[in-house]
């Protein structure tokens, strides 16, 4: 099955960091959804980001379960970020296959630090599904799962740990 392309024009992005979302802003009970599936992930502690704007939301593996190699890391055990209300974007490290089809897909573009995507922020249900199961397989690489990350209309509620599956199949599986 292929991936599903994002619809509708891409979001103006500032070209200048920090990088922001500045059209299209995700609603905010979308990016609350976003905020509670870091929350929930196991052995990830919200916190401010190292690297980004004050009033992000960065996602923060404990020492103990952050296994990844050290592309999978924004900065630390920062693995991606939310950014604040007015922008409603993720910053998020991606392995390579899963990062190259959402910019294919038009789901993200490259940003800072090499290796990790600006995901746009969702802008209706299905959308947050697909972000989400981007955030999911973000958290997988961060960990050192090389395990993939569910199809998204079976990924785990925020509150319970993600199964098995192909990283690569992350956006293919909607």
């Amino acid at each position: 099955m292929t991936s599903p392309k994002r619809s509708g024009h891409p979001p103006l992005v500032s070209a200048d960091l920090p990088v922001e979302q500045l059209t299209q802003s995700a609603p905010v009970p979308l990016q609350e959804r976003l905020r509670l599936t870091f929350a929930g992930l196991p052995g990830v502690q919200l916190g401010p980001s190292f690297v980004c704007v004050p009033g992000t939301r960065a996602g923060h593996l404990a020492p103990t379960v952050a296994h990844g190699p050290v592309e999978a890391f924004l900065a630390g055990t920062e693995f991606g970020h939310l950014h604040p209300p007015y922008d409603g974007s993720v910053h998020l490290m991606l392995p390579g296959p899963v990062a190259g089809r959402a910019v294919a897909d038009g789901w993200a573009e490259p940003a800072q630090p090499p290796g990790s995507v600006l995901v746009y922020g969702p802008r209706d249900e299905a959308e947050a599904e697909t972000v989400r199961a981007l955030v999911l397989a973000s958290y997988r690489f961060a960990c050192g799962d090389g395990a993939a990350t569910p199809e998204v209309g079976n990924a785990p509620d925020a509150d319970a740990a993600p199964e098995g599956g192909d990283p690569a199949r992350i956006v293919s599986a909607v």
